[in-house]
């Protein structure tokens, strides 16, 4: 008897399941699905953080801002932004990380310790667009690794990769804040998934422990964030910084080393403790020596390649000088 009322059954498998399931297979992490219409909660915080000035001197974040708001300025028809994740921490590098005061190394960010994240990622996501468009032929889709006018944390917590941590950090259950953000947006209609609540109750670890003060529980103020003062930040900086920035060459994960929720990370298949930045494993003062185009070779294929010449050897003054007061010197 032929059916005449209710749903039709579904036939085959969802549509979500096969990004998912694509997404597994190209190695990410962690997948969601979030709309592109960021949080008015989100938008009305970029800002108030633009409005105070706490973007330091990053100009193009404001200049990007319409994209950020809008992926369907950034891909035509843009319905649905598939975010993933890939957790970076190895152990060993961590041990090693903490060990550089005492040898005279210069502390490096975790996730700068090995291959440039952007290029990795962005050979994932190339693989991901691929298998996407054999299970939905004719689709459109543009990838983004910290790169273009996207809100990529927003979106990320929209999909329910994390919650947003007093740090700023998306904190996954599994893998903490140890990972790195990637987006897909595309032109496939799919269905979001669902924010996670945030799980720091009452903690102010992250915050308690900035060596700049550079956190207030909601808003990053970059102008004394250590990150941003050895990556972003050109020119001279502010003596008043410089006995906090310590050792650091490019970053700080202090606020992350803290966070409860990184405390037994997984080590990850992704980023292995055999991949190893040449500036890692050398002594503060003889990067001082180093021409430009020397040290644009130590740090070509890592994240350091943000960084000039000039900036890599302003961080290293600044951590021998804080070095040798250590020592009385």
């Amino acid at each position: 008897m032929k059916r005449t009322n209710g749903p039709e059954p579904p036939v085959g498998p969802r549509p979500e399941s096969l990004v998912e399931s694509a997404a597994r297979e190209a190695g990410f992490s962690l997948v969601g699905i979030s709309n592109v219409t960021p949080s008015p909660r989100s938008s009305e915080m970029f800002e108030m953080w633009v409005r105070e000035g706490k973007h330091g001197d990053m100009s193009y974040l404001p200049r990007g801002r319409s994209g950020r708001h809008d992926p369907a300025l950034l891909l035509d028809g843009a319905k649905s932004v598939v975010c993933v994740a890939v957790d970076y921490f190895s152990r060993s590098k961590e041990e090693w990380s903490r060990s550089s005061a005492a040898d005279g190394r210069g502390r490096v960010a975790l996730y700068a310790h090995g291959r440039d994240y952007h290029a990795v990622l962005s050979g994932m996501l190339e693989d991901l667009a691929e298998r996407l468009g054999e299970f939905f032929p004719g689709s459109k889709t543009r990838a983004f690794v910290d790169t273009g006018p996207i809100s990529e944390r927003d979106f990320a917590l929209q999909a329910g990769i994390g919650w947003r941590g007093k740090n700023t950090c998306v904190i996954s259950p599994v893998y903490g804040s140890w990972i790195v953000l990637g987006e897909l947006v595309t032109d496939i209609a799919l269905g979001p998934g669902a924010p996670l609540p945030a799980r720091c109750g009452s903690c102010t670890k992250c915050i308690d422990s900035c060596p700049t003060g550079a956190l207030d529980g909601e808003l990053l103020d970059a102008r004394k964030c250590i990150a941003y003062l050895t990556i972003e930040k050109r020119g001279e900086i502010a003596p008043e910084f410089h006995q906090a920035i310590g050792g650091c060459l490019f970053g700080c994960d202090e606020c992350q080393r803290v966070c409860p929720y990184n405390g037994e990370p997984r080590e990850s298949i992704v980023f292995g403790a055999e991949d190893r930045n040449a500036v890692t494993a050398m002594r503060i003062e003889d990067l001082l020596g180093r021409s430009d185009d020397e040290l644009k070779e130590l740090v070509r294929g890592t994240a350091m390649e943000r960084c000039n010449g000039e900036d890599i050897r302003r961080n290293a003054r600044i951590a021998a000088g804080n070095r040798s007061s250590s020592r009385g010197g």
